[in-house]
């Protein structure tokens, strides 16, 4: 008769007491070796793959990704392969590499006792995880909050019920007002981008990335578009190509093109990107929709209506909305500037800025000559995208400003 063990939650050490399951290695009814991982978890210290003490089948979770295990409640079950015996499994050890090093102590350091030292350890304060980051995040000490989840489990509302902001009364909220100062209200439009812009910031962890693309071609090409679009009467600006290039970067990399609903990323099938531009109102992002279905020809002529309809305030509600990704042309103002940090458009997870293209000293085969160059400035959600991802992505962006000849 086959032999089911229930495998508990390890002592990890460093004090920890429980861990987040992230991700199950082997789902039930897959076999596993002895020291095979079977379950990431993630503590407050660490990520650790957990090993299976023995060889078997899996037959059973007790948690789903994102629940909380409990060190030494029961955390899978295994169905022992025959001959093998449960015998105590020696005791985990998180690796010494995956801790956080301990600081030097200051020199300076002051000789009398810190109050906080006193307090106890927070890793026997119940809590998620996240919750223990926020409360780093925030200065708080977890091991003083007075938790009121389950078994006294400490949330995010106790975390932010303890930071209480002091009275009204204790507050100088006064703005310095001098002789002469003329008082307008934020309204309309401006209310609007003010609302989503103080959104943006306090919900985005923003990073920026600077690259510099050389356009000669794209200068070139854009000029024959421009003359034979002279002959109908039609504007033929830089906006269309740079469209073009970035609908087939977000073909490469989807995930750019994609929006945040809490916890969960939505990555979408169309490329509905928002285009800053300044209107008779103020500022404003129109969204040319299904950008992925557009020929560099159609994007031309859409880009002139959309423009056109900004310009005399004729835009409807639903161009305004839905979009997925956003970029904005500072080359429309004129010679100045180089870079900027634009503000994400939440909830998406990314935005381009655009400056005027230049002349600009250009290595090419160990000669210093002038080459058209264009500056990009992207946003990223560093929840999202990390580092590497946002230069991938970059760079084949700029290799597609440089190499234009896919955007025909």
């Amino acid at each position: 008769m086959a032999k089911i063990h229930t495998v508990t939650l390890p002592d990890i050490g460093e004090g920890v007491i429980e861990g987040e399951v992230v991700e199950w290695l082997k789902d039930i009814q897959d076999t596993v070796l002895q020291d095979e991982a079977v379950v990431i978890v993630m503590t407050d210290k660490a990520t650790v793959e957990l090993p299976s003490p023995y060889p078997g089948k899996i037959v059973k979770h007790y948690y789903k990704p994102g629940e909380i295990s409990i060190k030494g409640k029961p955390l899978y079950d295994i169905e022992l392969l025959e001959g093998h015996t449960a015998v105590p499994p020696p005791q985990f050890k998180l690796k010494e590499s995956s801790l956080p090093k301990p600081c030097p102590l200051s020199p300076l350091a002051p000789s009398h006792t810190d109050a906080s030292a006193l307090a106890p350890e927070s890793s026997d304060v119940l809590a998620l995880p996240s919750t223990r980051k926020l409360a780093q995040e925030m200065g708080i000490d977890i091991s003083q909050i007075q938790g009121t989840g389950k078994a006294g489990r400490v949330r995010p509302e106790d975390l932010r019920q303890y930071v209480r902001p002091l009275p009204k009364e204790n507050l100088d909220t006064s703005v310095l007002r001098l002789e002469g100062d003329k008082e307008l209200p934020i309204i309309g439009i401006k209310n609007l981008m003010y609302q989503k812009m103080v959104e943006s910031k306090r919900k985005i962890p923003h990073f920026s990335y600077f690259e510099k693309a050389e356009a000669t071609r794209l200068v070139r090409l854009r000029q024959k578009f421009k003359e034979e679009g002279a002959k109908k009467n039609i504007q033929v600006t830089y906006m269309p190509f740079l469209l073009k290039a970035l609908s087939l970067t977000l073909n490469k990399f989807p995930q750019f093109n994609s929006s945040v609903d809490q916890h969960k990323l939505i990555i979408h099938q169309q490329q509905h990107i928002g285009i800053a531009m300044a209107s008779p109102l103020g500022l404003i992002v129109p969204v040319l929709k299904n950008v992925q279905a557009l020929s560099l020809i159609d994007l031309i002529y859409a880009y002139e209506e959309l423009k056109n309809k900004a310009n005399t305030n004729k835009l409807q509600p639903s161009e305004m909305k839905e979009g997925t990704i956003t970029i904005s042309n500072f080359g429309v103002l004129g010679d100045g500037g180089l870079w900027a940090t634009p503000i994400i458009n939440y909830p998406e997870v990314a935005i381009l800025a655009v400056n005027r293209i230049q002349k600009q000293p250009w290595a090419c085969n160990d000669q210093v000559v002038l080459r058209d160059v264009l500056n990009l400035s992207w946003s990223f959600d560093h929840r999202i995208i990390d580092g590497d991802q946002a230069a991938a992505f970059s760079h084949y962006y700029a290799h597609l400003i440089k190499n234009p000849a896919p955007l025909l």
